[in-house]
C-alpha cells in the first residue's frame, strides 16, 4: 500500500477505537452514557441505547477489512467514506432539534471532517479506475445503464414489471388518499366559531386520529367518571354546530391529511362554562379560565386506553366500522399504520410524561405550566420541582400589550407568551398555520371580559368601588400604578412552587434557541415573586390566587386559618353571594376534584390585602369586584 493508503486505514482505525467509547457503555452502562450526554432517562436505556450500541459496534465491524486492506476491495472501502456522509445528513437533522444542539454537533464536525479526510486520501491512494471523477463516474453510470437495458430486453421483466407499476400505482393512489392527501383546513368566517373550533396547526405526533378518538369512550367507558361520558373531564361539547363534525369539543379544530384528525386549540384551556343553577343549561365563556377542564385526566385517559388490552385493531377497526363504513384502502391503511401509529404515539406520550406521576394530582382548572417545556422540549431534566397553577383568562389581551405577565411576571412581550402557549400544545414553526394562528391571536385582542350576569346591588357597589379605589387599584386595575409588577414571594406569601419551577436554565434555553422564523423568544427573565395582575371579569375567574387554592372572593378575604382546607372544584354552577362557583358540595353532576390544600404545591396561604377590612366593607368590595 501507498502513503496515503496507509493513512487511511489508520484513520478507519481511530475511528473503530472512538466508536469503542460509546458502543461500549451504550452496550453496558446505558444509563451513564445518557446521563453523560444530557440525554432524559425516560423510557428503558437498555433497550434503545443497546440497540444503538450494536448497530455502532456492526459498523465498526464493517469498517475493519477497508482499516486492514482498503485496496482489496476498493468498492466496498468507498462504501465506509459514504457511511460517514450518511452519519452527516442525520446529524444535521438531531442538531436542529431544539435542545439537542450543543450535544451533538462535536458528532456532526466528527463524522464531516473524517468524510473528507478520508475520501480525499482514498482518492490519491487508489488505483486510476477507482478513483472518483467525471470519467469514471460516466463510465459506472454506463454500466449499470447496459446492466439495466440488458434486463429490461426480456419480455418476462417486461410483463412483471408492467404487472408492478399497476399494482403499485393502485395502492399508492390508495394510501395517498388516506394517508398522505391534505385537504384545505376548515375556515370559519365567524371568529368566535374559528376560536373555538379553528386549526392552529399542530405536528403530526400532537394529533389525534378523529374516528379513535370517537370510539375510545364508548370502548373504554369503565375508564371515565361517567362511563361513556368525556364531558365528565371537563371537555364542552355544543349541540349541533354547523360545519363541525360530531362529537367534536370546543378547543379542538379538526383537519383531513389522509385521515381526519383533531388537534386541541388555545379554546381548550381558555374556555368555560356556567350555570345560574343546577337546572341551568350551561353558557359559554369564550376566553376564560377552563376551570372545569382536567386536562391532566383526559390525557391520562388516553394513555389508559393505549396501554389497555382491549386496545387492538381489531377492536378499534370493529368500532369505527359502526359508525364509520370504510372503503378498502381505508380499512387497510387503519389496519397496519394508522390505529398501530395512534397506540405508539400514545404510550410514548406516557413515557415522555411519566414525570408527572412523581407530582401531586392537578385536577380540574390547572396545569403545570413550564416543567413539560423544560423536561419534553428541551430536555433539561426532571429537577422536581411543581409547576402546577390555574389556567388563566385570555380576554383583554390588547391592555395587556407590554404587561409583564405569567403569574410570576416571566414575559412582556404578548407574540411570546402566544406563540410559547402554541408550542405547548404541539405547534412547531413548520407546522403552525400562521393566517390561521394570527386570526385567533387578533381575536383575543378585542375579545372583552365576561360580564357579571346577574343582578348588582349598585348602592353597595358604589361602596365597594370607594374601597377598591384605595386599596385595589393599584396593583388589579388597568391603571394602576403598580399593575403588572412584581410582588417578592416574602412580601406576597403564597405558595412558591409555581415560582421555583420557572428556573434560570429553562429562560437561557428560550433565549438560546428561539423558535425562528416565528419569534426570538428574548424577553422571558426570571423573577422571585408573583406579578400583579388586572382582575376584569374576575367574577368568572375562579377558584382564586395563582394555584386556585382559594374557591372565592369572599374565602380570599379571610384571615388564612379561616380559609377552607378542602373543596371541590370543577363544577360550573356560580356562587352569586362570595362570588366563584360552588365549591362545597362533592356531589354534583358535574366534573369534581377534591382540592386539599395540605397537598404540597396547593397551599392556600398569603395574599392577605383587605383580610382586616370590616365585614361590611368586605362585601361591598365584593358587589364591586362583580362589576369589573
Amino acid at each position: 500500500m501507498n502513503g496515503f493508503l496507509k493513512w487511511f486505514g489508520r484513520i478507519i482505525g481511530i475511528g473503530i477505537v472512538i466508536n469503542s467509547a460509546f458502543f461500549i457503555p451504550a452496550l453496558f452502562a446505558p444509563k451513564f452514557l445518557q446521563v453523560t450526554l444530557g440525554l432524559p432517562l425516560d423510557g428503558n436505556p437498555l433497550v434503545w441505547m443497546g440497540n444503538a450500541g450494536m448497530l455502532l459496534l456492526s459498523l465498526s465491524l464493517f469498517y475493519a477489512p477497508a482499516a486492514f486492506a482498503p485496496d482489496r476491495f476498493p468498492i466496498y472501502t468507498w462504501l465506509t467514506v459514504f457511511s460517514r456522509f450518511i452519519a452527516v445528513g442525520f446529524w444535521i437533522s438531531v442538531v436542529r432539534t431544539p435542545g439537542l444542539t450543543q450535544t451533538f454537533i462535536p458528532f456532526l464536525i466528527m463524522d464531516s471532517s473524517l468524510g473528507i479526510i478520508l475520501g480525499i486520501l482514498l482518492n490519491l491512494g487508489l488505483p486510476e479506475e477507482y478513483k472518483i471523477n467525471l470519467e469514471n463516474i460516466g463510465k459506472a453510470f454506463g454500466a449499470i445503464g447496459n446492466w439495466l437495458k440488458g434486463i429490461w430486453e426480456s419480455t418476462t421483466v417486461k410483463v412483471v414489471a408492467g404487472l408492478l407499476v399497476v399494482v403499485i400505482g393502485v395502492f399508492g393512489y390508495g394510501f395517498w388518499q388516506n394517508l398522505v392527501k391534505a385537504e384545505p383546513i376548515p375556515n370559519y368566517q365567524d371568529p368566535a366559531k374559528h376560536f373555538k373550533y379553528g386549526v392552529i396547526g399542530l405536528s403530526q405526533p400532537d394529533r389525534l386520529p378523529y374516528w379513535i378518538f370517537r370510539v375510545l369512550p364508548e370502548l373504554f367507558a369503565d375508564k371515565l367518571p361517567e362511563p361513556g361520558q368525556l364531558s365528565s373531564l371537563g371537555l364542552i361539547f355544543e349541540e349541533n354546530v354547523e360545519e363541525v363534525p360530531q362529537a367534536v369539543p370546543v378547543g379542538f379544530g379538526y383537519r383531513q391529511i389522509g385521515f381526519p384528525s383533531i388537534e386541541a386549540n388555545c379554546a381548550l384551556c381558555h374556555t368555560s362554562t356556567y350555570r345560574p343553577t343546577p337546572e341551568s343549561k350551561p353558557i359559554v365563556l369564550l376566553g376564560a379560565p377552563a376551570h372545569e377542564l382536567d386536562l391532566q385526566a383526559f390525557q391520562r385517559f388516553l394513555y389508559d386506553c393505549a396501554s389497555d388490552p382491549r386496545f387492538t385493531t381489531g377492536n378499534i377497526l370493529g368500532a369505527i366500522e359502526k359508525i364509520h363504513p370504510m372503503s378498502f384502502f381505508e380499512s387497510l391503511s387503519y389496519r397496519f399504520l394508522i390505529i398501530p401509529i395512534a397506540k405508539q404515539g400514545l404510550l410514548q406520550q406516557k413515557i415522555d410524561y411519566s414525570w408527572q406521576y412523581k407530582r401531586p394530582i392537578q385536577g380540574a382548572g390547572r396545569v403545570d405550566t413550564f416543567n413539560p417545556t423544560k423536561i419534553n422540549v428541551y430536555h433539561l431534566g426532571d429537577d422536581g420541582t411543581i409547576g402546577t397553577t390555574d389556567l388563566p383568562q385570555i380576554w383583554d389581551q390588547k391592555k395587556r400589550e407590554n404587561m409583564y405577565l405569567h403569574w410570576d411576571g416571566n414575559n412582556n412581550k404578548l407574540i411570546e407568551r402566544n406563540y410559547a402557549a402554541a408550542m405547548a400544545v404541539g405547534a412547531t414553526p413548520k407546522s403552525v398555520f400562521p393566517d390561521s394562528f394570527e386570526r385567533v391571536t387578533d381575536y383575543l385582542l378585542t375579545l372583552n371580559s365576561a360580564k357579571y350576569p346577574f343582578e348588582i346591588d349598585t348602592e353597595k357597589a358604589d361602596k365597594g368601588k370607594v374601597i377598591f379605589d384605595a386599596d385595589c387599584a393599584s396593583c388589579h386595575a388597568f391603571s394602576g400604578k403598580d399593575v403588572g409588577q412584581v410582588i417578592p414571594i416574602e412580601e406576597i406569601g403564597t405558595d412558591r412552587h409555581r415560582l421555583d419551577s420557572f428556573t434560570q436554565g429553562l429562560v437561557d434555553k428560550f433565549h438560546e434557541v428561539g423558535f425562528e422564523p416565528w419569534t426570538k423568544l428574548d424577553a422571558y427573565r426570571k423573577t422571585e415573586g408573583y406579578s400583579n395582575t388586572p382582575i376584569d371579569g374576575i367574577w368568572a375567574r375562579g377558584p382564586y390566587l395563582h394555584n386556585g387554592s382559594v374557591p372565592t372572593l369572599w374565602d380570599l378575604l379571610q384571615p388564612e386559618e379561616l380559609r377552607p382546607d378542602i373543596f371541590y372544584r370543577g363544577n360550573n354552577i356560580i356562587d352569586t353571594e362570595k362570588v366563584g362557583f360552588v365549591s362545597d358540595n362533592p356531589d354534583f353532576d358535574e366534573p369534581n376534584f377534591k382540592f386539599d390544600t395540605n397537598i404540597e404545591g396547593n397551599d392556600n396561604k398569603g395574599h392577605l390585602y383587605g383580610v382586616d377590612l370590616p365585614e361590611n366593607d368586605k362585601w361591598a368590595l365584593i358587589e364591586y369586584l362583580k362589576t369589573l
